[in-house]
Formats: structure tokens, C-alpha cells, sequence
């Protein structure tokens, strides 16, 4: 058994109050959380690198695709509309990251970095062009929200992996129990409800914060010299 958790799957036969079992939830889960989130953060270094050696993956995977990475007309959104669109693919992303255990976690692991890469790559460009306090605002006040969501799903793929090694090797009776369902449930909760947060913040707060504080910047750049 895993010794971060404070109580076996099948331990107590009393009740399981939610507190308790998110708690245990997040022992159980925070060193894999931890872990997609280093490769997260090797995914922004490299993507950094990239731009440093003067690559665009945005234009590189335009070309490639003959489309972008996101849809023409997402600008011309409302807000309830941007927020129900970032919801979804967030959500695609993060159910695919949960899943991503069934691939050996290959594909969690690879979503981690590549997702990494295009933060990193993007963010050094706007950086470049526009100013470091802009892309701060541009990501930070949704970021807070939807990078915990999506390295929560990610752990809990990890984790479910590691449970599966663990039977295979006949430390644990069990890959899934009730307990660990409904612990982990929670959790999986708590992180998809961080990222409905994440989703009205970026359709509604981040594009205020931007118009407030860098209109004129944007302004001046587009009017050129």
C-alpha cells in the first residue's frame, strides 16, 4: 500500500465524510500531481528553447495542419459562448489526460509536455512582441485555476498506472475499489470544477484586464512606427 495514505482502501468500516476522503484523495495523488507538473514545466522550457532558436509552433503547425491550433472566429466570441468552448476542450483535454493510463501513460505524460511546449513557445513570443507583464495577465488569472485542473487529471492517471502495477505485481488485491472510486471521484471533481473557474475567468476577467491595462501599447504597435 501506498504509505502517503492515511487510511487502507478498505480499512474502516465507519462512515467516509467527503473532507476526510478528498483529503486522503489528495495524499494519495499529490506526488503524481507533482510529477505532471514537471513535465509541464520541462514542456515550457523546451518550448522557450524552440523560440530562442527561432522557432514559431503556432506557424509550424499551421503549415503542417493547414489550420490553427485554435478556430478562426474565436475573437468575435461572446463571453458566454468563449467560455463554454474553452470549457469543452479543456475538459476534452482533461479527460484525455485521465485516460492517458490506459496508454500506459504515454499520452497523459506526452499532453503534460507537449502542452508545455506550446505555453513556453507562445508565451516567449508574445513576451518578445508585446511586453512580459502582458502575457502575465494574459495567462496568470485563469492559468491559477486551469493548471492545477489539468495536473490533477493527469496524477490521477498516473496513479490509476501505478495501482495497475501494483497488482500485476501482487502488492495490492485490488486496481479499483469503492473507496478509491469515490475518493478520487471527489478529487476528479474538484479539479473539473477549477476548471469551469478557469473557462469564465479567461472568457470574462482576462480580455477586461488586457483592455484595461494594455490598450494604448497595443494601440501604438499596431499604428506602427
Amino acid at each position: 500500500m501506498d504509505s502517503g495514505m492515511r487510511h487502507g482502501d478498505e480499512r474502516r468500516e465507519d462512515g467516509y465524510p467527503p473532507g476526510e476522503a478528498l483529503a486522503d484523495a489528495w495524499d494519495e495523488h499529490s506526488r503524481y500531481v507533482g510529477f505532471a507538473a514537471g513535465l509541464f514545466g520541462l514542456g515550457v522550457l523546451i518550448g522557450v528553447v524552440l523560440f530562442a532558436a527561432g522557432y514559431n509552433l503556432l506557424e509550424i503547425i499551421e503549415n503542417l495542419l493547414g489550420e490553427g491550433l485554435f478556430p478562426d472566429g474565436i475573437g468575435e466570441m461572446g463571453g458566454l459562448e468563449l467560455a463554454r468552448f474553452l470549457l469543452v476542450n479543456n475538459t476534452q483535454a482533461f479527460l484525455l489526460s485521465i485516460a492517458g493510463a490506459l496508454t500506459l501513460g504515454v499520452l497523459t505524460a506526452w499532453a503534460m509536455v507537449f502542452n508545455g511546449i506550446i505555453v513556453g513557445n507562445v508565451a516567449a513570443i508574445v513576451t518578445d512582441n508585446v511586453g512580459f507583464d502582458y502575457i502575465l495577465v494574459g495567462l496568470l488569472p485563469h492559468g491559477v485555476f486551469e493548471l492545477p485542473a489539468l495536473f490533477i487529471a493527469a496524477g490521477v492517471g498516473f496513479r490509476l498506472l501505478y495501482r495497475f502495477g501494483e497488482r500485476i505485481y501482487g502488492t495490492r488485491d485490488a486496481i479499483i475499489t469503492k473507496r478509491y472510486l469515490y475518493r478520487t471521484g471527489l478529487l476528479v471533481l474538484v479539479g473539473w470544477l477549477l476548471l469551469v473557474v478557469a473557462a469564465f475567468v479567461e472568457a470574462f476577467v482576462t480580455p477586461a484586464l488586457l483592455e484595461a491595462l494594455f490598450a494604448e501599447r497595443l494601440e501604438g504597435m499596431s499604428a506602427g512606427p
